[in-house]
């Protein structure tokens, strides 16, 4: 990919991630700030699902689009406060993944985007031992034990399904979880402490929006270009878990909310509303699970097949944490925590400016104020 390509994709890429323009994204409809709540929800609406198997990082992929133009952003806190208040919620609706969503959005995504994963994922449940019969159970006794207590943390969910002789070792007991929140009928609720809690997705989210299947094809093609385009029909597949046939119908049911262009002789999907480039590349620390990558089939605008390597160590899986300019990434950076303050390290793939290292340095400030931390910004060069 030629460089102006690059430069030129992952701009738009990552100018399409962040809600509005800088100097009106805080205000509210009568004029005054927006509440915080309200912020967190519409950034995570925006994106439809955000990567969040690892939770504090999908929780910062939320907290730094709330902030711009050196104005905070949303804390650690108010990101848990939008769990609590059932803004936002975290569950499984595409690729047997982890995602924070609009509450409101959960309920229509499972139904439309998990049907075949789970059908999938059936001859491997049978081959750990559990058979459907099994499964039914399972649910059975989870329904039971919520529809009492409400909330339950996934050990005491162990214990239920335990005592009842269901062999929850050798993750089957996180199988069943997953498998049952990607059927809609569970969903996680606010965490207890460390541990991950479950609840009736009926209970935790009544009511919510409920297209027809055409129209959440639609909106799932729509949403989906409007906060990562440029964007190609195999990255919308990839990320949506579903079959090219099934993709190219969302993107010929979004109409006229959908256009294309062509750069460097390939075609992209993009947005009819999409945002203007800033002038001045962004500066951010994101966290390795962030859909600025995950977000996509094809990341080559975003880093070079090497630097991939580094963000990738030996194709694992495990992403690190990222340095990134504009959309580009140009280095890694990891915390190391220490008793006073917590020390940022970064880790450029070219030697920085005094300028650039400025702006890395005050990334570091808003992820330090996101986790109500103080901050050391260190370079490894």
């Amino acid at each position: 990919m030629r460089a102006g390509d690059r430069r030129r994709i992952a701009g738009e890429r990552f100018a399409a991630m962040w809600l509005d323009p800088p100097a009106s994204r805080r205000t509210g409809p009568g004029g005054g700030a927006e509440p915080m709540g309200d912020l967190i929800e519409r950034t995570v609406a925006h994106h439809l699902a955000m990567q969040a198997q690892d939770a504090a990082g999908g929780m910062w992929s939320v907290g730094v689009r709330t902030g711009a133009a050196g104005a905070a952003g949303a804390t650690l806190t108010d990101v848990e406060a939008a769990i609590a208040d059932r803004r936002i919620t975290r569950s499984w609706p595409m690729r047997g993944t982890l995602h924070l969503m609009a509450t409101r959005d959960v309920r229509w995504m499972c139904r439309l985007l998990n049907p075949a994963i789970v059908a999938a994922r059936r001859l491997v449940f049978e081959r750990s031992g559990l058979t459907e019969t099994i499964v039914g159970t399972a649910r059975d006794l989870l329904v039971a034990a919520l529809s009492d207590v409400g909330i339950l943390s996934r050990p005491d969910a162990m214990t239920v399904l335990g005592r009842a002789g269901i062999d929850t070792t050798d993750q089957r007991g996180y199988h069943l979880l997953g498998r049952f929140c990607q059927e809609g009928l569970l969903c996680q609720g606010p965490a207890a402490g460390r541990q991950p809690t479950f609840v009736l997705l009926d209970d935790w989210v009544p009511s919510s929006w409920d297209p027809g299947r055409e129209e959440a094809m639609a909106a799932l093609a729509s949403r989906y270009v409007a906060s990562h385009g440029p964007v190609t029909v195999r990255d919308l597949a990839g990320w949506s878990g579903q079959g090219l046939t099934f993709t190219r119908e969302a993107v010929a049911l979004a109409g006229d909310a959908l256009t294309t262009q062509e750069i460097g002789g390939v075609t992209y999907l993009v947005s009819t509303t999409r945002h203007e480039v800033p002038s001045r590349a962004r500066v951010c620390l994101l966290p390795g699970f962030d859909e600025l990558l995950l977000g996509y089939k094809d990341r080559s605008a975003m880093l070079t097949p090497d630097e991939e390597l580094l963000v990738v160590p030996g194709k694992n899986g495990m992403f690190l944490s990222t340095v990134v300019v504009g959309g580009i990434v140009v280095g890694l950076w990891r915390r190391q925590p220490g008793t006073r303050r917590l020390v940022l390290t970064i880790l450029p793939f070219a030697t920085m400016s005094a300028t650039r290292r400025g702006e890395v340095k005050r990334a570091g400030a808003a992820y330090g104020r996101f986790v109500g931390r103080e901050v050391e910004v260190r370079f490894d060069e």
